[in-house]
């Protein structure tokens, strides 16, 4: 049949030849160049025409489908070694999982040699080895990956855990400036290169890592670290160069009040700028202004030393005796206002305000150690041991504190946690103490501005 059709095709082309010859009898010159020509008909040179584009597009096609034979057998061959490279990795794999780590490293290296290529096996004999806190055989195992790999982000990040893990700092900087050298949007490369520079406290460097990472990542954790870095950053201005940068320093610490209005670290150091420029009443209506907004304890027992100090202390009394006036179920600011009670040697007044905590059910240290204090004020020596045995064994603070994102006990508070690197997560330890933001607080604070009492 396939013969029928190239005679009929054949016998179409003819004819179509035929045609355009009687038709076209006149000669045609093609030239090639240098004067010399051919002189054909028109229907001759049609069919050169033809013949050689038929003839070029054997070749192409030729070409098209060598290449195409390479591939497939370079394909077919990848995937065999894939193959046969995925069932003795499995293997020694399993051996690692049955406790023979010994046939396991044997297989591995085994793998390594015969595959150098691939860099799955290298990785994990490296995590072997770490976790067998074998580091000089983990970096031997990379180092030879790097040999015949070439520079890689997954070796060198598997590097950069073992120089982490053998504390060596510098060389973990550096390999982790080789990752983003080869990638400079690695993600995990940037986190891990910030987090250095925040554990070394070298704020400026943090910033800019961050500022990448945050173009990738839109997280509410990611934007707390931004601010709090952002916040380190004025804090060792205030440390260093206070006296050339006073307004900047206030200026950035109410942008970053702006964008995060429950930041306490801001809140707290705008405060100190003022009470360092002696304007006590400025910094006395930014306690109030973040304890309104974030409820922390932490902002009346700066304003405790605050109006203590300036030798006005019925301001700070006032004020405790509003809150309670709204909230008179908050114990903690009870609790508080005993201890401002028992500071300022009102004692009749600190033991009937812990008396009736007791009454109430509450029964934590720190109530027992103050109510013995007051006993030991007013001279009843029996009813201050009573209360020093159940505050026994005595805490060193009165009110412990947490982090509340990784739970380390705080003795007091502090803007960092140098546990799990992150900012504004101190607060008082036990949940029920903790006072949240409430909407008479606010109106409150709005309706009669407390703080001008202090003025």
């Amino acid at each position: 049949m396939r013969y029928k059709i190239f005679f009929f095709l054949f016998l179409v082309f003819l004819l179509f030849y035929l045609y355009i010859s009687n038709l076209n009898q006149e000669n045609v010159k093609l030239y090639i160049g240098y004067g010399k020509y051919y002189e054909m008909s028109v229907a001759d040179f049609v069919v050169v025409s033809f013949v050689l584009g038929v003839i070029f597009s054997i070749i192409v096609s030729f070409f098209y489908d060598i290449k195409n034979a390479v591939m497939g057998w370079r394909t077919g061959r990848k995937e065999k070694k894939t193959e046969e490279f995925r069932e003795v990795f499995e293997k020694a794999k399993s051996y690692d999982l049955k406790g023979d780590r010994e046939k396991a490293i044997e297989n591995l290296d085994r793998i390594i040699r015969r595959f150098p290529d691939i860099e799955e096996a290298p990785i994990f004999l490296a995590d072997m080895y770490i976790s067998m806190e074998a580091y000089e055989k983990a970096l031997e195992t990379l180092g030879e990956a790097g040999r015949n790999l070439g520079k890689r982000e997954a070796v060198l990040l598997k590097k950069v855990k073992v120089f982490r893990a053998m504390k060596d700092f510098q060389k973990t900087e550096t390999v982790l400036k080789d990752v983003l050298s080869l990638n400079e949007s690695n993600l995990e490369a940037l986190a891990m290169l910030r987090d250095f520079y925040i554990w070394k406290k070298d704020w400026n460097e943090a910033y800019e890592l961050e500022k990448r990472v945050g173009k990738f990542i839109k997280t509410e954790e990611e934007n707390r670290r931004f601010i709090g870095i952002r916040y380190e950053r004025i804090y060792e201005l205030y440390q260093k160069k206070f006296e050339t940068n006073e307004d900047k320093i206030i200026d950035e610490l109410k942008d970053i009040i702006s964008d995060d209005k429950r930041f306490i670290p801001a809140y707290i150091l705008l405060a100190e700028v003022y009470k360092r420029k002696d304007k006590l009443n400025e910094a006395g209506r930014v306690y109030g202004r973040g304890y309104s907004k974030t409820g922390h304890i932490i902002f009346l027992l700066r304003m405790e030393d605050l109006y203590i100090d300036r030798g006005t202390p019925e301001v700070i009394l006032k004020i405790y005796m509003r809150i309670l006036d709204i909230s008179p179920k908050n114990h903690l600011t009870s609790f508080l206002y005993a201890r401002l009670c028992l500071r300022l040697e009102m004692i009749d007044e600190a033991i009937d305000t812990l008396d009736s905590l007791i009454a109430e059910g509450e029964d934590f240290k720190g109530l027992h150690r103050a109510m013995a204090e007051a006993y030991i004020h007013r001279g009843e020596m029996e009813n201050a041991v009573e209360e020093f045995r159940s505050a026994f064994p005595i805490e060193q603070a009165y009110i412990p504190f947490i982090c509340t994102k990784c739970q380390a006990i705080q003795e007091e508070w502090a803007d960092f946690c140098e546990s799990c690197y992150s900012w504004n997560t101190i607060n008082v330890k036990k949940e029920e103490f903790m006072h949240t933001d409430s909407e008479e607080l606010r109106t409150l604070y709005e309706r009669e501005d407390w703080t001008r009492a202090g003025s």
